[in-house]
């Protein structure tokens, strides 16, 4: 009976002791990483600095796009148009060794560089038409070449190359008169050399190549057929009239 007492005591005992302070605690488990928190306002983490950043107001790419088209051709705007009724009247001028006979209603004004010896501006219901007077140390080419050279800065209303012009050759001792005549739509270069062309529909040229004076002298003005047509009867007698002044 005392040893049952005794052995009840005793395991009341080891149960009510504090645990040893000695011994360490067991190690607790890592905690796993906490996650990155979002940046403010519910935008995204940033990307890889190896990733461009898209631009969210680029158009984006039409892969059946065509590409711009080209400039669209030069036209001009018809300057000072208005009705002209011819009066007959000439009067006499001399451009740099020839002299003519002109209409009172063209204006002459100087060359605007050194290869024009003179400008003729002839009004009229297309818009006002300059007449040039040029001649080029050295020659400039025969008349055939020229004519040749003015047929290619027109085209017919559909496009094609321009294959006919009116030339009338006339031998006047010294001189020998070549006028030309030439109706289609005017594409000739905007400056010379220049891949840049008029595209002026219902234009006409008309011109005269002056030999046997020494380099040759040519009269060449392009403009609206309105215009022109106005002139025609006088532009004749104007190349008739040409002749060695002196």
């Amino acid at each position: 009976m005392r040893r049952l007492l005794v052995t009840c005591i005793a395991l009341t005992t080891l149960a009510c002791s504090p645990p040893e302070t000695g011994k360490p605690a067991a190690p607790a488990a890592p905690a796993a990483p906490a996650a990155p928190a979002a940046p403010a306002g519910g935008a995204s983490a940033p990307k890889s600095a190896d990733a461009p950043a898209a631009n969210p107001h680029a158009t984006p790419t039409d892969p059946h796009a065509t590409p711009a088209a080209a400039a669209a051709p030069t036209v001009r705007t018809p300057v000072d148009p208005k009705e002209v009724t011819p009066s007959g009247k000439v009067r006499d001028e001399t451009i740099e060794g020839l002299k003519v006979s002109m209409p009172e209603e063209w204006t002459r004004k100087p060359g605007s560089n050194a290869m024009r010896l003179a400008e003729l501006t002839l009004p009229g219901p297309g818009g006002e038409a300059t007449l040039i007077v040029s001649r080029f140390a050295g020659g400039g080419g025969d008349a055939a070449s020229n004519v040749n050279r003015w047929k290619t800065q027109f085209v017919t209303a559909d496009g094609a190359p321009l294959t006919e012009a009116a030339v009338q050759s006339a031998l006047r001792p010294p001189l020998t008169i070549t006028r030309v005549d030439i109706r289609g739509t005017n594409v000739a270069p905007v400056m010379p050399g220049s891949p840049e062309r008029y595209n002026e529909p219902n234009s006409r040229l008309l011109g005269v190549i002056v030999e046997g004076a020494g380099d040759p002298y040519f009269f060449k003005v392009v403009g609206s057929d309105k215009t022109l047509m106005v002139w025609e009867a006088a532009f004749t007698a104007f190349a008739d009239s040409i002749a060695p002044a002196g």
